[in-house]
C-alpha cells in the first residue's frame, strides 16, 4: 500500500507540473502513459485481492481494509489518469484552434459560394479557419461551421463535469459496499441517486450539444465535398459515419453513459472524415493536428463502465439455541419478525396460537420472534434464522427432540413470506447466472459461488456457462456482481427459471 500511496503522490506532481509548464504536448503524452501503467498495475493487485478474499474466509478480516484503502487509491490514481488525459487533449485542442490566424467577423463576403481560384492562403492547424473555406461556402454556412468548431471545448469541458460525477458515482458504490447498516446503506443510495440525477442532466446538455455540432459539420463538409466533386469522399464519410453509430448502439449496453459512448465512435469518423477534407484542400498543416487530435481521443473511449449498485439485504443469520433460564422477560419481550426487503432467510415456525404462549412452554430456545400479519391474525412463532433449507431442517430435528410437536421450515424471499417450501419451490424453480465471456471458469470462481450457495449446480450451453438455483433474484444478482469483480472478463446476466 505504502508503494502505491508514494507512487501517487509523485505522479500527482509530474502530471500537475508538466501540465503547467510543457506546451508541446510530449510531457503531457508521458504523464498520460506513466498514469495509465500504474493504473493497470494497481487493478491487477486488486483483481489478485479480490480473488483471495473470495476464496480464503480465513484471510477476510486482514484483506478488508487493504482493500477498501486500495480501492480508495484506485479511484484517486483514476482520477489522476482522466486529469493527465483531459490536459493532453486540451492541449492538442488548444494547438488546434489557437492558430487561428483570422477571426469569423472578418469575413462578411456576399453570401453565395465563390468560384475564383483559391488564393495561396497561410495554412493553419485549425481546419475550419483556413481561409479556404470562405471559396467553398456562404458567408452563413461558414459562419454556422465556425460557430460548431466553438463548441468543441465546451463539450469537453461538459465531458470532464460529467466525469467527475461519474467519479463520485464510484465512490458512493464503494461506500454502499463498504458500510454495514441498512440505515447508512439507503442514505448511501439516495445520495446515489441525486448525484445520478445531476450527471444525467450533464450528459443531455453534452448530448444536445454534439449532435448540434455534428449535424452542422457534416452538413457543411457535404456541401463542400459535392462542390469539388468527390463522390468517393463521401461515400466513405458515409459507411464510417454510419458504423460509428452501429458501433456506439453495440457498446453502449455496457456504459454508463450511452452519449459518452456514441460521442467516442462518432468523435473518431468526424475526425477521420476532416482529415480526409484536409486531403482534399491540401491542408497538411491542418491534418496533422487532426490526426493528434484523433490520436489522443482513442486512449479513452469515454464508455465507463455501468455503477451497478446490488441491493444488500443486511440479513442476520441466527443459529438455533437454548438458554435455560429464558433471555425473554417482561422486560425483554419477544420481538416482532423482521421481515428482510431483500434476499433469503429460512426460519423454523414452532406454532400458531390465538392467544400468546407462556414462555415455560418455549423451553428456552432462541432467537425467538413473532407476528400476526400472517395466518388471519393468529400469533405466529418463529425461531432462529438460517441461510439454507438443509440448516433449517437440522434444526426442526433439534426441536422435535426437545418435544416441540410440529415444528415447520418457512422463507421469505425478498418480503414474501413462504409457508409451504416444497409447494413454493414446485411452482417457483429460482434464478439461474448465465456466465459467458470465458472459456473456463476458474477454480477461485467456483469456489466463490459454492461458498454462496453450497448447493449451486454448474452445466454448459453453447458458449455460455449456467450456474444455479438460487431462491431469491437478490441472491443471484449478488453472486453475479462479485463474480465479475473476481475477472473483468467474466459477463453475469441472471436470469429466471422457467
Amino acid at each position: 500500500m505504502k508503494r502505491f500511496a508514494t507512487y501517487l503522490f509523485a505522479l500527482l506532481f509530474v502530471v500537475f507540473s508538466a501540465s503547467a509548464q510543457d506546451t508541446d504536448g510530449s510531457a503531457l503524452e508521458r504523464n498520460v502513459e506513466r498514469a495509465k501503467r500504474s493504473l493497470d498495475s494497481l487493478n491487477g493487485e486488486l483483481a489478485r485481492m479480490r480473488s483471495q478474499y473470495a476464496t480464503k474466509p480465513e484471510l477476510r478480516a486482514n484483506l478488508a481494509n487493504q482493500l477498501l484503502a486500495m480501492e480508495g487509491k484506485a479511484l484517486e490514481l483514476k482520477g489522476v489518469y482522466d486529469r493527465a488525459l483531459a490536459a493532453y487533449i486540451s492541449n492538442e485542442q488548444r494547438n488546434y484552434t489557437a492558430k487561428s490566424s483570422t477571426p469569423l467577423q472578418q469575413y462578411k463576403g456576399e453570401d453565395t459560394a465563390a468560384v475564383a481560384k483559391v488564393p495561396n492562403y497561410p495554412k493553419v492547424a485549425n481546419l475550419v479557419y483556413n481561409n479556404h473555406f470562405k471559396h467553398y461556402m456562404s458567408a452563413a454556412d461558414l459562419r454556422t461551421l465556425r460557430e460548431a468548431q466553438k463548441t468543441e471545448g465546451v463539450i469537453q469541458s461538459k465531458i470532464q463535469e460529467y466525469l467527475r460525477h461519474y467519479d463520485k458515482m464510484v465512490a458512493l458504490q464503494l461506500e454502499y459496499e463498504r458500510v454495514d447498516t441498512e440505515v447508512a446503506a439507503d442514505s448511501v443510495l439516495h445520495l446515489l441517486d441525486s448525484v445520478r440525477g445531476v450527471a444525467g442532466g450533464v450528459e443531455a446538455a453534452i448530448g444536445d450539444a454534439w449532435h448540434t455540432l455534428c449535424d452542422n459539420k457534416i452538413y457543411a463538409y457535404n456541401l463542400l465535398m459535392e462542390q469539388k466533386d468527390r463522390v468517393d469522399v463521401l461515400t466513405s464519410a458515409d459507411v464510417e459515419l454510419t458504423k460509428a453509430l452501429r458501433d456506439a448502439e453495440q457498446s453502449e449496453k455496457g456504459c454508463e453513459s450511452a452519449v459518452l459512448s456514441e460521442y467516442f465512435y462518432r468523435k473518431n469518423a468526424l475526425l477521420g472524415y476532416e482529415c480526409r477534407v484536409a486531403e482534399v484542400l491540401e491542408l497538411q498543416v491542418a491534418k496533422d493536428s487532426l490526426v493528434k487530435v484523433q490520436r489522443a481521443l482513442k486512449r479513452e473511449n469515454y464508455c465507463v463502465p455501468k455503477v451497478k449498485i446490488v441491493r444488500r439485504s443486511f440479513i442476520e443469520h441466527e443459529p438455533l439455541k437454548v438458554i435455560k433460564p429464558t433471555i425473554y422477560t417482561s422486560k425483554n419481550p419477544i420481538p416482532h419478525t423482521r421481515i428482510y426487503e431483500y434476499g433469503t432467510v429460512y426460519r423454523i415456525r414452532i406454532g400458531i396460537f390465538t392467544n400468546r404462549p407462556n414462555l415455560s412452554a418455549l423451553r428456552g430456545i432462541t432467537p425467538l420472534s413473532y407476528t400476526d400479519k400472517y395466518h388471519g391474525g393468529k400469533y405466529a412463532y418463529f425461531v432462529g434464522g438460517f441461510r439454507s433449507e438443509e440448516e433449517a431442517m437440522e434444526g426442526v430435528a433439534y426441536l422435535k427432540k426437545l418435544g416441540f410437536k410440529s415444528p415447520q421450515p418457512v422463507m421469505w424471499v425478498d418480503g414474501e413470506y413462504i409457508s409451504n417450501i416444497a409447494e413454493w419451490k414446485s411452482k417457483n424453480l429460482g434464478f439461474n447466472i448465465e456466465i459467458t465471456g470465458t472459456a473456463t471458469l476458474s477454480d477461485a470462481v467456483k469456489a466463490h459461488i459454492s461458498l454462496r450457495n453450497e448447493n449451486a449446480r454448474f452445466s454448459r450451453v453453447g458458449s455460455a456457462f449456467i450456474v444455479g438455483t438460487f431462491a431469491s433474484k437478490s441472491d443471484a444478482e449478488l453472486v453475479a456482481s462479485e463474480i465479475v469483480a473476481m475477472d473483468s472478463n467474466i459477463k453475469a446476466e441472471v436470469k429466471s427459471v422457467k
